[in-house]
This record gives structure tokens, C-alpha cells and sequence, in this order.
């Protein structure tokens, strides 16, 4: 089903027995809900300052941020790279994508949006499906273009989270990229996930705080498997978030505790490059080229679970490696 009316973006939904999804093309082709229909609860966040609305490239991405999930190309950070100027989250987060043929009305309905880059000489596709009780994303690139292109790549879904929220990674390291307070680590401070000492006192990572003043983004590298959870205790029912680790073998986790923009949402990405701003990446190697011809491709799946099922039943299931 589409829906938009004049003055605000294009809406489509899909839905299947378990989950309700709706997509904006107009706006990047991000995701905007994620609903278990058994429960009614929306793991994505939205912004309640900033409604769902078509912004130019070259803005800043967090003045229009209306929540969601986006996906970033070919940086996550503003950067210059050869001269080009990127915007935060890269050049696909803003603009429309077209729309192909769909039967949204299927047992498993499925979307295919397609655009090409303003930048970059690429066509991008994205196929989002549901499937088996999840959502599927196939995000490509196709290089059209005839000269190399140094690009990152990583998806970027913002969580609705409380108190509590348990965050479950198998990593063996984190890093701190930025904090707002000593509590939270100095940049560069490397640890043992998800335990960082600062000052005295040690923080679990992994444990979601209160609403109040922090805010703080950290890598968490060394992972021994493609995946991380979101649990909610009080809720009985989590996410499950499935990548392929030989394409994104990194996680940027910025956590907002009220500290930035007093936003309470945790933003948790993989990515294929440490760190995430494209010309450091390029500086540490971690970045990725494009021939002429070449397509990237990654696709991630978003598993919703509740009791009686646990996350360690469905990590199982998957055949995933267990909770640590």
C-alpha cells in the first residue's frame, strides 16, 4: 500500500502475518517503522521534534533526521575526498528513489527502489523484503562510472530504547571514538567489550543508561560473529540483527542517553570501515574501492523475537554463536 498526501513524503507499507513495515522513497528509501504485530511495539525510533519531510544533499543530515533506518554511502561523517565535498550519511540519505513493481498485498511482500548517485558515478538498489517473521535488506551498488571509487558502506537503523535495554555483541573490543563525559572513555581508549574502566570506575557498555546527560559513539571490533541483539527485559522481546562479517566487520554504536540534541535513542551500525568517516578510512586502509563495472553488494536481516522464544533459542536456530 502507498499512501502520501500533498505536502508530505510518499509513504509505502508492506505487511505479513507477524510484521508491519513502512518506507519513504522520497527520503533515501530509509525505513521509517518496524512493528511486531503481535505486540504493537516499534523498534525504530522516531524523532518527535523532526516529522518525516525532503531535504537537498548538501544539508545536514540531523537537522532532518526524523529517526528510522538509513543506510550510508560513501561516508558516514562529512568528508572531502577528491574534491567532493559528502554530506553526513553520504549522498543516497536524502535523495528519491524510484519505485519498481510490487505486489505488496503477498504472503512475503518485497520492494525494489532504485536511484542513482548525484556524486558518484553508481546506481544504487535496495531490495526490502519480509520474509519468515523478518525484514531483509539487499543494499548494491553498481559503478557506471570510469574511474575507481574509494567508498565505506554501512546501515544505520536508529532503536527506540528504555532503561534497561540490554545490547548483546560478540565482540572482543571496543573502541571509544567520541564521549561526552570521562565516564563514557577518552577518544582512542581501547577495552575489553563490554567492560570499559574510566577513572576509577567501570561502565558495562552493553547496558543501556537512563535518560540524562551522556552521549558517546564506540566502535566494537574483533567480532566472532555477524550479529548483535537489542533486548527489552521489561518487554519480553528483543531484535535480532544479522550482517555478513566478511563485508561489515565493524559496529559504530553512538548512544544517546539525552546527551545530544536531548535525543534518547541508540544507534547501532555495522559497517564496513573503521573508522567511519571515508577519508580517515582511507588513512587506515579499512576503506573499499569500486572498479569500473564492479557491483558491492550486503545484505542484513532484522529478526524480531518474544517469549517464550529466547535469543539464545533463535541464535540457535540460526546457527549463530551463543550469547557470551
Amino acid at each position: 500500500m502507498i499512501t502520501s498526501s500533498s505536502s508530505d513524503p510518499q509513504i509505502l507499507r508492506l505487511r505479513s502475518e507477524s510484521l508491519d513495515i513502512s518506507i519513504l522513497p522520497e527520503v533515501g528509501g530509509k525505513i521509517l517503522d518496524l512493528i511486531d504485530r503481535t505486540t504493537g511495539h516499534n523498534f525504530l525510533w522516531h524523532n518527535p521534534r523532526i516529522a518525516p519531510q525532503t531535504y537537498p544533499i548538501e544539508a545536514n543530515f540531523d537537522n532532518y533526521w526524523c529517526g528510522g533506518w538509513d543506510d550510508g554511502f560513501p561516508t558516514c561523517e562529512a568528508c572531502v575526498h577528491n574534491g567532493e565535498a559528502y554530506p553526513n550519511l553520504g549522498e543516497l540519505r536524502s535523495i528519491r528513489w524510484e519505485i519498481d513493481p510490487l505486489d505488496a498485498g503477498a504472503s512475503e511482500p518485497s520492494i525494489t527502489l532504485t536511484s542513482f548517485g548525484p556524486i558518484s558515478p553508481i546506481k544504487a538498489r535496495k531490495i526490502v523484503r519480509l520474509c519468515n517473521g523478518s525484514v531483509e535488506t539487499e543494499f548494491s551498488v553498481h559503478h557506471i562510472g570510469h574511474h575507481p571509487i574509494d567508498f565505506i558502506w554501512g546501515t544505520h537503523p536508529a532503536y527506540a530504547i528504555q532503561p534497561g535495554c540490554v545490547i548483546h555483541i560478540p565482540a572482543r573490543t571496543g573502541i571509544v571514538g567520541q564521549a561526552n563525559h570521562p565516564r563514557l572513555g577518552e577518544p582512542g581508549q581501547r577495552y575489553e567489550w563490554p567492560l570499559i574502566k574510566t577513572r576509577g570506575d567501570s561502565v558495562d557498555m552493553s547496558r543501556v543508561e537512563p535518560p540524562g546527560k551522556l552521549s558517546t559513539g564506540h566502535y566494537a571490533t574483533e567480532l566472532t560473529a555477524g550479529w548483535y541483539a537489542l533486548e527489552y527485559p521489561d518487554r519480553q522481546t528483543g531484535l535480532l540483527f544479522e550482517f555478513p562479517l566478511d563485508v561489515c566487520p565493524y559496529l559504530w554504536l553512538w548512544l544517546s542517553y539525552g546527551g545530544w540534541r536531548g535525543h534518547y535513542v541508540a544507534v547501532i551500525e555495522a559497517w564496513t570501515s573503521c573508522p567511519v568517516t571515508l577519508s580517515e578510512a582511507i588513512i587506515a586502509k579499512t576503506h573499499r574501492t569500486l572498479s569500473p563495472g564492479d557491483v558491492f553488494s550486503c545484505m542484513v536481516r532484522a529478526t524480531p523475537w518474544r517469549l517464550p522464544v529466547t535469543l539464545r533459542q533463535l541464535l540457535t536456530e540460526r546457527n549463530l554463536a551463543r550469547v557470551g
